[in-house]
């Protein structure tokens, strides 16, 4: 593969945050830019340029929707943006947004578990002017059954490595329609099976991030689930069941009284 044979560029900003419990503070703040002081000149965008997306003609790119979305006083994304969903390749979903005081920069959140749905762990880095995307990583599922990948090499893969990648590139493409200049910067920020994310992307596509956060990453995925069952098998009164509750509401019940007696 072209991209592993690239020396390694990214610079990783902030080390590997290796404390699963420091995922939420990683994840939290904007990437740290060099040599800070003024803050970069911003693009202003219009509504007529949102709804235009959707006929943007990009290689292996369907734009399914873009939509305006208001500034906002309350919720975790403040900031007046066009959202964006699209799908990539086959069934890679995405969305972007790309916010209408925009600081040039193009910022990307990893998800967790098996993702299965569009996550994004950045997206509130639009309310600080950078543009930023989300993905499935090519399939749907509520994160924590596999069923997905049962003799379907292309998620496999998708999953594994090549959808971060893929969206990535699309948000690039995207961005440089939209705003009629590439972002100057790219960063990418993930914990857990983002952290996975990151290094999967350090290692196999250097050139897509001028610097990554990696926090926590997950690899071990059949050591992880193995030790997963075994809790199940070690709490659960019947390890076949595992739907069986684990209390039932006379005992969690008895549990409540002894505690407010």
């Amino acid at each position: 593969m072209t991209g592993m044979k690239r020396p390694l560029t990214v610079r990783l900003m902030a080390g590997v945050v290796c404390a699963t419990g420091l995922c939420g503070a990683a994840m939290a703040a904007a990437p740290p830019e060099p040599g800070a002081g003024a803050p970069a000149a911003q693009t202003s965008t219009s509504a007529q340029a949102c709804g235009q997306l959707t006929s943007l003609k990009l290689p292996d790119i369907r734009i399914t929707d873009a939509v305006v979305v208001p500034a906002a006083t309350t919720g975790a994304v403040r900031a007046a943006h066009c959202r964006v969903d699209g799908i990539v390749g086959t069934e890679i979903r995405i969305t972007l947004l790309l916010p209408d005081q925009w600081n040039g920069k193009f910022f990307m959140g990893g998800g967790g578990g098996f993702v299965g749905s569009i996550q994004n762990s950045a997206q509130t880095s639009v309310n600080d002017g950078y543009a930023t995307v989300g993905t499935d990583t090519g399939h749907q599922g509520n994160g924590t059954d596999a069923g997905w990948a049962l003799n379907n090499l292309e998620r496999q893969v998708n999953f594994g490595y090549l959808a971060v990648h893929r969206t990535a590139e699309a948000a690039k493409s995207i961005i440089t329609g939209y705003y009629g200049r590439a972002a100057s910067r790219n960063y990418f920020s993930g914990c857990s099976r983002g952290g996975g994310q990151a290094f999967m992307e350090a290692q196999r596509f250097p050139n897509d991030f001028d610097g990554i956060i990696a926090g926590a990453p997950a690899f071990d995925w059949t050591g992880l689930a193995a030790q997963n069952v075994s809790n199940a098998q070690a709490v659960f009164p019947d390890p076949r069941k595992l739907g069986t509750p684990m209390f039932t509401l006379d005992e969690l019940k008895l549990v409540e009284s002894k505690i407010l007696d």
